[in-house]
C-alpha cells in the first residue's frame, strides 16, 4: 500500500521545493528593488529572508554583500562576496566586488598612517616617500607607488636606490622602455649595482632585445657570480630558441647556486614537458607547489600535462583545483576545462566555462578573446561538439609564462 503513496510524496516534495524557490525569488526581487531605491535596511532584511529560504543562493549573498558595501560594513560585505564565489566559482561580478572591498578595507590604518605621518614630519627626506611607495607597491597600487618614487627622485635625483624602485614599478606595469631608461640611469651612477643590471636585462628581454640582454646578464654575473636569477633568464633565451638541453643547463646552474630558486625549477619543468618527459615535469611542478601552494602556473601546467596525456579526469581535477582554490580568475583553466566538457558531451558546462573564460579575458585585457563568438553562436558550437574554439589548440601545448 505504501508504494501507492510514493508518487504523491514525490509530488508534494516537488511542490514544497518549488514554493521555497518561489519565496526565495520573491525576496530577492523585492530586495533588488529596495536596494535600487536606496532603502538599504529594508533590502538587507529581504536578502536575509532569501538566504534563510535557500542558503546556496549566490545571487542572494551577492546582493546582501552589495548592501553591506553601501552601508560601509566591509568585513560583512567581503564575507558575502566570498560566499557567493564559493557557491559559484565563475561568478565574475562577485570576484570584482570582493577585490574592490579588499581594496577599500586596505592595509591596517596604522601602517599606512605611520608612513604618511613620516612624510608630513620629514617632507624633504626622500626615503620617507620611498617607504610609502614600497608599501603601496606591495598592495599592487602601482601608479600611486610610482608617483611616490618620482617625488623621492625629485628630492634626490642621483639616488640609484630610488631609481631601482621606480624601474621595478615600471616593469610591473609593462612600461619596459621606461624601465630600461631608469635602470640605465641607475647603473651609470653606480656601475657595480648588480640588481640594476639584472633588472635592466629583464626590461631588455621583455622587449625582445636578445643580444643586449645577454650582454647585460654577463655584466651582472661579472659583478656578482652568485646571481642565480641571471641563469634563469639565460634559460628563457635558450628555451625561446628551442635549445632545450642548453636551457636545462642554465636552470641547473641557477639551482646549484640557490636550491630554493622556485622560478628555475618551474621553468625546468616546462622544458621537461616540452621534451615529453612528463613524469619529471609533474614532479618538478609538484615541488614548486610544495614550496608555494598558490603558484597557479605550476598547477595549470600539471593540468595541461595530464591533458596532453589524455588523462582527462586528472586534468579536470587540477583545473577544478585552480578555479576553486588557487586562482578563480585564471581564465585558461576554464578554457581547457570547457574543452574537456565538450569532448565528454556536457555542452551546458562547456558553454558556461567558455563564457567565464571570455568574461575574464575581456576584464583583464579590455579585449575579447582571439576568436569572438556571440552567445548564440557559442551555444550552437558546443551543441555540435567543437574540440577547440580558437586558432590554436591549447591542450596540445604548454604555455610558457616567464618572469
Amino acid at each position: 500500500m505504501k508504494l501507492k503513496f510514493f508518487p504523491l510524496l514525490i509530488l508534494l516534495s516537488m511542490i514544497c521545493v518549488s514554493l521555497a524557490c518561489s519565496k526565495k525569488e520573491r525576496h530577492i526581487e523585492l530586495a533588488n528593488s529596495l536596494a535600487k531605491e536606496n532603502k538599504l535596511e529594508e533590502a538587507l532584511s529581504e536578502y536575509i529572508k532569501a538566504i534563510e529560504e535557500n542558503g546556496n543562493s549566490e545571487i542572494a549573498y551577492y546582493g546582501r554583500g552589495n548592501v553591506y558595501f553601501k552601508l560601509d560594513k566591509l568585513e560583512e560585505a567581503a564575507a558575502d562576496f566570498r560566499k557567493a564565489v564559493d557557491i559559484k566559482p565563475g561568478f565574475l561580478d562577485a570576484h570584482k566586488k570582493l577585490a574592490e572591498t579588499f581594496s577599500k578595507i586596505g592595509a591596517p590604518p596604522d601602517e599606512y598612517t605611520k608612513r604618511v605621518i613620516a612624510i608630513e614630519n620629514e617632507p624633504e627626506n626622500p626615503l620617507t616617500h620611498v617607504e610609502l611607495g614600497v608599501f603601496l607597491h606591495k598592495l599592487e597600487q602601482d601608479i600611486d607607488a610610482i608617483n611616490k618614487y618620482n617625488e623621492a627622485l625629485e628630492l634626490d635625483p642621483n639616488n640609484p636606490y630610488i631609481m631601482f624602485n621606480l624601474g621595478v614599478g615600471y616593469l610591473d606595469m609593462g612600461l619596459y622602455e621606461d624601465a630600461e631608461q631608469i635602470f640605465n640611469d641607475a647603473i651609470k651612477i653606480d656601475p657595480n649595482y648588480d640588481n640594476g643590471y639584472y633588472n635592466l636585462a629583464i626590461a631588455l628581454h621583455k622587449q625582445g632585445k636578445v643580444d643586449e640582454t645577454i650582454k647585460v646578464l654577463n655584466k651582472t654575473l661579472e659583478i656578482n657570480p652568485k646571481y642565480s636569477n641571471a641563469y634563469v633568464v639565460f634559460g628563457l633565451i635558450s628555451l625561446r630558441e628551442k635549445k632545450y638541453e642548453e636551457a636545462i643547463t642554465h636552470y641547473n646552474k641557477a639551482m646549484e647556486i640557490d636550491p630554493e630558486n622556485i622560478e628555475a625549477r618551474y621553468q625546468r619543468a616546462i622544458v621537461y614537458a616540452l621534451q615529453q618527459r612528463y613524469d619529471e615535469a609533474l614532479d618538478e611542478n609538484r615541488e614548486v607547489l610544495r614550496k608555494n601552494p598558490k603558484h597557479a602556473n605550476a598547477a595549470y601546467n600539471i593540468g595541461t600535462i595530464y591533458h596532453r596525456m589524455d588523462r582527462l579526469d586528472k586534468a579536470m581535477e587540477w583545473y577544478d583545483k585552480i578555479a576553486k582554490k588557487i586562482d578563480p580568475l585564471y581564465e585558461d583553466a576554464y578554457y581547457n576545462r570547457a574543452q574537456i566538457y565538450s569532448m565528454k558531451g556536457d555542452h551546458s558546462k562547456a558553454y558556461s566555462d567558455y563564457m567565464t573564460y571570455s568574461m575574464i579575458t575581456k576584464w583583464r585585457t579590455g579585449k575579447d578573446p582571439a576568436v569572438v563568438y556571440n552567445q548564440d553562436e557559442i551555444k550552437e558550437l558546443f551543441m555540435t561538439t567543437v574540440p577547440a574554439l580558437q586558432e590554436e589548440v591549447r591542450d596540445q601545448e604548454l604555455e610558457l609564462k616567464p618572469n
